[in-house]
């Protein structure tokens, strides 16, 4: 089992926090986190949120791999298809470099309607951008030369450098939809499970995305689940200093963009209902409480999910950074080494 953090970069309206102060203390957390044996550190996009939520990963993956040496750099998930493909295959690849082949690079199609009127692309194209733009960036990196004729992109005899020091960048999906999951499991990639689902939900997702592998004669050694993750020394002071930035997440965030990606709580309850904004009807999503609470979940999702690989989002919105330092702490000390 290998853990990672993840990072959104948002500061709630109000909360007096700069986003230069969130960047100063993360990367603070980055070279703690290498010290305290995280395998890796991603990164989340999304676009023109009034907390100011990362829309530039590869740039912020850049300073992350310049302050450290040996974790693995990802993003989860960067969306392809609101970018170039040869920019795209540009920047991962000197990024790569950078960090001496440590990059990973999750990648989603998008679906919020603003992100893609933002970009000048329509919605329905999402799709088939992400299958032009994949193919791109594998003849990119791995071809001295490549020419291609799609849709959206064509070009002709055309050398992308420098190289990726890993020819390819290796590549994780999220999707829960069928189409992604027949999608990430025809090219082989390992599926991303998102916080946003009951573990119940995710057995479904994962059983599709297995079945769809069965198929196509692919397998995967990696399988990744993101989580909102905190601990502290009890499950008492986990939940009182970690469920309103939780909160703000799956209800705040995800409620709000439930038009575009249904959202239910614990029970199925939808948005609509005042009981979907209570933390205790999320509970069962996220992982928090004492190290013994948490070590209990992760073997959980070991044993249900096959999951090896959790990305813990510890630094949510409004979380002080003297806490997630805390919670890294005690989860690298007392929850790591029972799967290590």
């Amino acid at each position: 089992m290998k853990f990672g953090l993840v990072y959104s970069f948002q500061v709630p309206p109000g909360s007096g926090v700069t986003h230069a102060q969130l960047w100063k203390d993360a990367l603070r957390e980055a070279e703690l986190a290498e010290k305290l044996g995280y395998d890796s550190i991603s990164l989340v996009e999304h676009h023109f949120l009034e907390d100011g939520m990362n829309p530039s990963l590869l740039v912020s993956a850049a300073a992350i791999a310049a302050r450290t040496e040996h974790v693995r750099i990802g993003t989860s998930c960067y969306l392809l298809p609101l970018h170039h493909p040869i920019e795209t295959a540009e920047n991962a690849a000197v990024l790569d470099n950078i960090s001496n082949g440590r990059l990973f690079l999750g990648v989603a199609a998008a679906y919020r309607d603003e992100e893609f009127n933002g970009f000048g692309i329509t919605r329905e194209e999402r799709g088939p951008r992400m299958d032009e733009y994949l193919e791109i960036l594998n003849e990119a990196w791995t071809k001295d030369s490549f020419s291609f004729k799609g849709r959206f992109y064509s070009c002709d005899n055309i050398s992308v450098t420098p190289k990726p020091v890993q020819r390819p960048i290796p590549m994780w999906f999220g999707a829960s939809g069928e189409a992604g999951l027949r999608r990430a499991a025809a090219l082989g990639l390992p599926l991303v499970g998102s916080n946003r689902h009951h573990i119940s939900e995710l057995e479904g997702y994962y059983a599709i995305y297995r079945g769809f592998l069965a198929k196509y004669g692919k397998s995967v050694d990696v399988v990744p689940i993101l989580r909102n993750v905190y601990v502290a020394e009890s499950d008492e002071k986990a939940v009182e200093e970690s469920a309103d930035s939780m909160m703000a997440v799956l209800a705040g965030m995800y409620g709000k963009w439930a038009k575009w990606r249904p959202m239910v709580d614990d029970k199925g309850r939808t948005p609509d209902d005042p009981a979907f904004s209570s933390f205790e009807s999320h509970r069962e999503k996220v992982i928090v409480g004492s190290s013994r609470t948490a070590v209990e979940q992760v073997e959980m999702y070991s044993k249900r999910l096959g999951v090896n690989n959790i990305l813990c989002w510890t630094a949510l919105p409004g979380m002080p950074h003297d806490q997630v330092e805390n919670s890294i702490t005690l989860f690298a000390r007392d929850v790591m080494p029972s799967f290590s």
